[in-house]
């Protein structure tokens, strides 16, 4: 929450404004200590600890790698160094030049890490610089962007199905990809706001909620990747599968808009952290599973157990997986908003 306060004048031309005593106490100022302030490129002020602002040390990560190196476990040493909160990331051929593959899996992966750019591109020699202005990332913001991208998500299957618009299902993952990026991005930030309290403080979270937070950012990875397979199991599907799942359009409208309120609602709950609502959440999420239960069984009524029945069950499994994940959210939202609350929780009004 931002804090408002007053500038006020002193002596003739001075202009000033008192700290907030909670991050004086956070940093350990004290009077005569010295801080550093740099004007950002939007006209924001960063101000901290000049001791914070210097004593940083860049990490670094160096992978040595042959022509017979693993290639899943060059992709995984690079997405460690990113999550790991390496500064920048140098893979280097011991036996001449780097092999077309891993340059290919180098581009690759770099283009799916925000932040990540390659500074230096010799044949033998690739470096990574990690470039992320921690304060253009608070935890609400990146979680609203990667809710909001699910959200999509479902939106686009509901109108390739109902509009029978089957290339919007390619923008599912699209869609998908993005939040692998956001989810990447996440994991960096809280990981590195363990040991460093002013990322923490740009993050908008304790430290102590930092694996509460990955939690949330993982289980809206797992359920944009469930309905990045459902889009999949469409489009292997083909046109009769989704022309029989136009003929029970209303059920299916059903689900996927209750599905939408809950994604909504879980946002909101993470926003407010208001335990009556991540608690209605809850409960409308339990009462989605059986929904969906019922929407499976109308439909092996009327398809019985041929092919399209056995892709539509595919599919309709994964709403399932989508509602799993997002009472995960909801669950964990619960937790934090019971940290919030301190030493009181009154949950008299609360009958369900």
């Amino acid at each position: 929450m931002t804090e408002v306060r007053r500038v006020q004048k002193f002596g003739r031309s001075t202009l000033m404004i008192s700290l907030p005593s909670s991050w004086v106490k956070s940093v350990g100022l004290s009077p005569g200590d010295t801080v550093g302030i740099e004007v950002l490129e939007d006209g924001t002020l960063r101000l901290a600890p000049l001791s914070m602002m210097t004593s940083k040390t860049e990490r670094s990560l160096k992978i040595k790698v042959s022509q017979a190196s693993s290639e899943s476990m060059l992709t995984r040493a690079l997405y460690a160094g990113y999550l790991l909160g390496m500064d920048t990331i140098v893979i280097e051929s011991v036996g001449g030049i780097l092999s077309e593959e891993h340059l290919k899996i180098i581009r690759n992966t770099v283009n799916n890490l925000i932040g990540a750019e390659i500074i230096e591109n010799t044949p033998n020699k690739i470096t990574i610089q990690v470039l992320i202005d921690a304060s253009k990332y608070s935890a609400a913001t990146i979680i609203g962007r990667m809710s909001n991208l699910v959200r999509f998500m479902i939106q686009h299957i509901e109108t390739a199905i109902l509009e029978n618009k089957k290339y919007l299902l390619k923008e599912v993952t699209e869609l998908e990809k993005e939040v692998d990026r956001l989810h990447a991005l996440t994991v960096r930030q809280l990981l590195l706001s363990q040991t460093n309290r002013t990322l923490g403080k740009y993050l908008g979270i304790k430290p102590s909620l930092a694996t509460e937070y990955r939690g949330v950012v993982r289980a809206l990875e797992e359920a944009s990747d469930a309905l990045n397979e459902a889009a999949e199991i469409l489009m292997r599907g083909g046109s009769d599968v989704l022309k029989k799942l136009r003929d029970s359009r209303e059920m299916l409208k059903e689900c996927l808009d209750t599905l939408l309120l809950i994604v909504d609602r879980t946002d909101r709950s993470i926003k407010t952290l208001d335990p009556y609502l991540v608690n209605e959440v809850i409960n409308l999420i339990k009462e989605y599973y059986g929904h969906v239960k019922k929407y499976n069984e109308m439909v092996f009524k009327k398809l019985g157990l041929d092919e399209s029945y056995l892709i539509i069950r595919e599919f309709i499994d994964r709403f399932n997986e989508v509602s799993r994940e997002m009472e995960t959210v909801a669950e964990t939202a619960f937790d934090i908003a019971i940290e919030k609350t301190g030493d009181l929780l009154d949950i008299s009004k609360a009958y369900v």
